[in-house]
């Protein structure tokens, strides 16, 4: 199985995340290019991915791809295989796991935004809070 990157960036900052899976075995979180964490794949994971991944590889790579960003308002969404010269596809997107590239890479693009999104969660959780009522304030008329 060839090295493989799922890349997403959009008008949230989010700094081009990235995912690269080398081999099917060993999985890189990467945020501007930069490794932040990285590990093995585990037996559920290739069990998941595998078939996506095997499907994918058989399938015809473009000639031409038509380079979509996402633009002030929406996101964009890439996925490349390290040996080709174009990625296999490039989407805009107005929230994730992005949809419209087929439904082999829309499947595909679900599985690695959600593990994507894990990874990137478990590096820094993110803890939602309620507000009580009397944390509120009133503003006087």
């Amino acid at each position: 199985m060839r090295t493989v990157t799922y890349e997403r960036s959009g008008r949230t900052n989010t700094g081009a995340q990235a995912l690269r899976l080398e081999g099917m075995k060993h999985l890189k979180v990467l945020e501007q290019g930069e490794v932040v964490s990285e590990r093995d794949l585990t037996g559920a994971e290739i069990q998941r991915l595998g078939p996506l991944f095997e499907q994918a590889s058989r399938a015809p790579a473009p000639v031409v791809m038509v380079p979509q960003a996402g633009g002030p308002d929406g996101l964009a969404v890439t996925l490349a295989f390290e040996d080709e010269e174009s990625p296999r596809v490039r989407v805009a997107a107005e929230r994730l796991p992005a949809q419209g590239a087929g439904p082999l890479y829309d499947a595909l693009l679900e599985e690695l935004d959600h593990l994507l999104t894990t990874e990137l969660h478990a590096r820094a959780p993110r803890r939602a809070h309620a507000v009580l009522p009397h944390q509120l304030r009133e503003e006087e008329q």
